[in-house]
């Protein structure tokens, strides 16, 4: 069972436009928050108005909001926001199931370049809370961070780690035979360890210079 779960029948839904107002208490909040590794949530509502389509399909057009606590990035620092968008989405209604199109196995056949996503029902019903759920974890600040952070500074703390500068002289061709131990990693060079195998290729050469 989903951790914020509102089942509505499909067959149940007409052609005028129903509402459903959905709110999660206490415990379905710290499921969610838990589910989405945030420090907390309260206030998850949402405004659901469905209908069912000429095709059969049920429309939901759905709008929620949040108070969210996730944690910054950079310091691990509490970050409150309130958090609110707007979904819409096309249901599979028990209509469906019959119409011509559909070849009796219980599938509903959709086009999948349409405009619109298309969710199946399952046992019949659509789950609303799960639906804002999915949603509302898409509508959150993957790099969060605290006042006074500047974006640039969160980048470079998410950020890999640079590759070896001397694994980018191999690449680009140098002839190398030894590493130098001491060349500076995960960053560019200064102007005197640019070339850090020019004295190695001189030895080889007896001092000789290269033709």
């Amino acid at each position: 069972m989903p951790e914020f779960s509102r089942l509505v029948q499909v067959d149940a839904v007409g052609s005028d436009v129903a509402v459903l107002v959905l709110q999660a208490n206490g415990d379905e909040c710290a499921a969610v928050a838990g589910r989405l590794e945030l420090q907390s949530i309260d206030e998850l509502r949402a405004q659901v108005s469905m209908r069912q389509t000429a095709a059969g399909l049920i429309r939901l057009n759905v709008d929620f909001s949040a108070n969210v606590v996730q944690s910054c990035v950079v310091t691990l620092e509490a970050v409150a926001v309130t958090v609110a968008d707007h979904f819409l989405v096309l249901c599979d209604g028990a209509q469906m199931r019959g119409n011509k199109g559909n070849d009796g196995s219980g599938e509903v056949f959709v086009d999948p370049f349409g405009d619109d996503p298309v969710e199946p029902s399952v046992d019949g019903c659509i789950d609303l809370g799960e639906l804002v759920t999915q949603h509302l974890s898409l509508t959150l600040d993957p790099y969060p961070h605290a006042p006074g952070i500047e974006v640039d500074e969160v980048m470079d703390d998410t950020a890999p780690g640079r590759a070896d500068v001397s694994l980018n002289l191999v690449a680009n061709g140098a002839d190398v035979d030894v590493l130098d131990a001491d060349l500076p990693l995960g960053r560019d060079a200064g102007p005197e360890t640019a070339n850090p195998f020019a004295v190695l290729r001189k030895m080889r050469t007896g001092g000789r210079a290269e033709g």
